[in-house]
């Protein structure tokens, strides 16, 4: 058995809107290598500074509460208000503008609830006018 990664990347831009929230499916993932994140100012192009990085969130929720990726914020929001969530990426304020936080060598597993895998979400919140950015999820696969 070989293990490979796929990854799920997801844009965000602070010109558009200064929240943004995210729901991906593991598919036939057996578990969640990383996720990283960048923020970008657009006029010089280089990361953000601490105090201008955006805040960010990231949980697996019952898969009844977000059944797709189209999901709206004010589902994801009600999804990550309920206790039946499990936090991986929990702020306590700004932190940073790039960041990579890995399974160091064994993966977060995809979590399940009644049989069927969780929904990832993730909110990115406090994404300041003239920045963009992507987070990226790295899924773990058997081939």
């Amino acid at each position: 058995m070989t293990t490979v990664c796929r990854s799920t990347v997801r844009r965000f831009d602070g010109d558009g809107s200064p929240t943004w929230h995210f729901a991906v499916l593991p598919r036939d993932a057996r578990g969640l290598r990383f996720v990283a994140w960048t923020a970008l100012s657009r006029t010089t192009g280089r990361y953000l500074p601490r105090r201008r990085a955006p805040i960010v969130t990231v949980a697996w929720v019952p898969a009844e509460r977000i059944p797709d990726e189209s999901s709206d914020a004010a589902t994801i929001e009600a999804a990550l208000a309920n206790p039946d969530h499990v936090p991986l990426i929990v702020p306590s304020r700004r932190a940073v503008a790039a960041a990579f936080v890995s399974d160091d060598g064994a993966a977060f597993p995809v979590v399940g609830i009644k049989g069927r895998p969780m929904t990832l979400v993730a909110r990115v919140e406090a994404v300041e006018a003239g920045s963009h950015g992507q987070m990226t999820f790295g899924w773990e696969l058997d081939r």
